[in-house]
């Protein structure tokens, strides 16, 4: 996003780097609300409030980022940093507490590492070539469909906040 922000948007790049200190610090406000919450509330419920959100913020999200507006640059942005750290917080406690307790730490440490290598990677790899050959707007349609694979994901999982660790699994 700095590189589009700069190249197609023409922003200066203290503003981009403003917005992203703006965003990282909205991330740390809502990973840690949200992992308060998931502790009275439970974890998958929280984590599908944050996805929920998430699926229309999707395509509202370029639109803000493409008027070239700085004020609505930064809210898409610090927007985006605030839903991804409403599904942080309860992340640490649930992906472990989904995996019984013989195969918890393997299973946690595959499926958040291999998670965020792909997640990580292969979006930015095609959101260029989405860009490129279709418009902004496709950027929008992949980050929605991700976020309701994850919502369905979660979804079909169990919720883990009473659930004693022993019993996981």
């Amino acid at each position: 996003m700095t590189g589009y922000a700069s190249s197609q948007l023409h922003h200066p790049r203290t503003l981009i780097l403003f917005v992203g200190i703006l965003g990282g610090l909205a991330m740390m406000l809502f990973t840690a609300l949200s992992a308060i919450l998931c502790d009275k509330h439970g974890r998958r419920k929280i984590m599908l409030i944050g996805f929920f959100i998430g699926i229309p913020w999707s395509f509202a999200v370029i639109p803000l980022i493409n008027t070239g507006s700085p004020v609505l640059f930064g809210l898409g942005i610090v927007g985006t940093f605030g839903i991804l750290g409403s599904f942080y917080g309860p992340l640490a406690s649930f992906i472990p507490e989904i995996f019984a307790t013989r195969y918890r730490y393997t299973g946690a440490g595959l499926a958040f590492n291999l998670g965020g290598i792909v997640g990580g990677a292969v979006p930015p790899l095609l959101a260029g070539v989405l860009l490129a050959s279709f418009g902004s707007w496709t950027i929008g349609l992949m980050m929605a469909v991700l976020v309701m694979t994850s919502f369905v994901c979660t979804y079909a999982l169990p919720e883990t906040k009473d659930h004693r660790l022993q019993d996981a699994g």
